[in-house]
């Protein structure tokens, strides 16, 4: 099952101030313990004008770690803030792109929120998965745009979880399911 993550920010500053909770977003999503998923992405998005994307099947010498994500972040942020899209490492790109442009194309599109659909419900319909996972509380602009593209409210406990713990719990449950539809 294809995965995408899309981590949002209000604004850039925000992004920027979160950078340490992003990195390891960036590492729940796509690190395995001696690997990368191959089936998943990530896209750090800033108030849905600009962005970065980890195309994992083209990423190299990238480490788990928060220092080493974290100088790839300062890295793309100084693209970003220049409003300049290009290559940060090889498989990093700052984009002009917002969310609607990485839901475009998934069978099931989610944001994570308190109250909403359990994730089983949403995994029987099948299909590549884009899950909108906020760093902190979204802006009701930013929602609606989500909502636009058709997305369903997630439930997830993101009031009680850091954001990269409510993807490392995404990522088991969806793993779980995975295997089980398979055996």
């Amino acid at each position: 099952m294809r995965r995408r993550f899309i981590v949002i920010a209000n604004s850039l500053e925000e992004l920027e101030k979160w950078a340490p909770v992003a990195a390891r977003c960036i590492s729940a999503s796509i690190m395995l313990s001696h690997r990368l998923r191959a089936d998943t992405d990530v896209a750090l998005v800033a108030g849905d004008r600009v962005s970065v994307f980890f195309n994992t099947p083209r990423l190299r010498n990238v480490r788990p770690d928060e220092s080493s994500l974290m100088g790839i972040l300062r890295k793309a942020f100084k693209l970003m803030r220049a409003g300049v899209a290009g290559l940060v490492h090889s498989g990093v790109m700052v984009y002009r792109h917002g969310v609607k442009h990485y839901l475009t194309g998934f069978a099931i599109k989610c944001y994570c929120c308190r109250r909403g659909t359990d994730l089983r419900f949403l995994l029987a319909r099948g299909g590549s998965i884009a899950i909108v996972v906020p760093l902190t509380q979204l802006a009701n602009s930013l929602v609606r745009a989500i909502e636009s593209m058709g997305a369903k409210p997630l439930k997830c406990p993101v009031d009680r979880l850091w954001p990269d713990q409510v993807i490392t719990l995404l990522n088991i449950l969806m793993d779980r399911w995975c295997t089980r539809a398979s055996g």
